[in-house]
C-alpha cells in the first residue's frame, strides 16, 4: 500500500524548504526506515444509503461514502519511547514520519473510492474531512458509528479525536450540487491542504 514514504514530502511537513545539514538527513533516513516497520495500515470506506441524519456536506449527492484510514498504534507508542527517553528529535521526526505515512494511507483509500463511484459513472468527486470548512469535528464521531463495528480498528475520544493518533476519517461525495459554504477557498488552510486534487 505505502511502498516508500517520500524523504521530501517529510521535509515539506517539517516546514524545510531548502536541503537540511547532511546529519540531520542521515538521521530522518533513519526514522524513515524506522517508521516503515510499525505501519500497520487499515483503510475502510462504506457506501451511506438513505438520507436521514447526513451532516451538510453530503446533503444532495447523489452518491456518498464514509472512509476511515489508519497507521495503527504501532508507531505513536515508539514516538512516545523516544520523547520518555529524552530523544526529543527523533520523537519529532518519527512522528512527523507517521503524519506524512496517514496522508499517503488516506489518498489511497480516496483513490479506492474513487475507482468505486467510477464503476457506477462518477468520474468526479469531492471529500471532506472533519475541522473542513463547513465539516465540524463531531462528524469524527458520525463516520464511526456509520461503519456499525464494535471494533472498527479506530475509536472517538469524547473530544471527537480519533486513536490511534495517526488516524484520518473523511466523507466523500459524487453528484448533485454542493452549497457554496463548503467552498475551500475562504479556508485558513488552503494553500497546504492535503484533500484537494485535479478531481475536485
Amino acid at each position: 500500500m505505502i511502498a516508500t514514504i517520500p524523504r521530501d514530502d517529510v521535509l515539506k511537513q517539517i516546514g524545510y524548504k531548502t536541503p537540511p545539514e547532511e546529519k540531520l538527513l542521515h538521521l530522518l533516513d533513519e526514522m524513515l526506515e524506522l517508521g516503515r516497520e510499525y505501519l500497520d495500515p487499515l483503510m475502510r470506506f462504506e457506501e451511506i444509503d438513505g438520507s436521514r441524519d447526513l451532516p451538510l456536506f453530503l446533503h444532495g449527492a447523489a452518491l456518498s461514502y464514509v472512509a476511515l484510514a489508519s497507521i495503527g498504534p504501532g508507531l505513536e507508542g515508539r514516538v512516545k519511547e523516544f520523547f520518555d527517553s529524552g530523544r526529543a528529535t527523533e520523537g519529532y521526526l518519527l512522528d512527523t514520519v507517521g503524519s506524512v505515512a496517514v496522508m499517503h494511507v488516506g489518498n489511497a483509500l480516496w483513490a479506492k473510492m474513487m475507482e468505486d463511484a467510477a464503476l457506477r459513472g462518477f468520474i468526479k468527486g469531492l471529500r471532506r474531512a472533519p475541522g473542513c470548512e463547513g465539516v465540524p469535528m463531531e462528524v469524527q464521531k458520525w463516520i464511526v458509528e456509520k461503519f456499525h463495528d464494535p471494533h472498527p480498528g479506530i475509536h472517538v475520544t469524547p473530544s471527537c479525536m480519533l486513536v490511534p493518533r495517526k488516524s484520518f476519517a473523511f466523507l466523500g461525495r459524487f453528484g448533485g450540487n454542493l452549497k457554496s459554504a463548503f467552498s475551500c477557498k475562504g479556508c485558513p488552510q488552503f494553500s497546504g491542504c492535503t484533500l484537494r486534487s485535479e478531481n475536485v
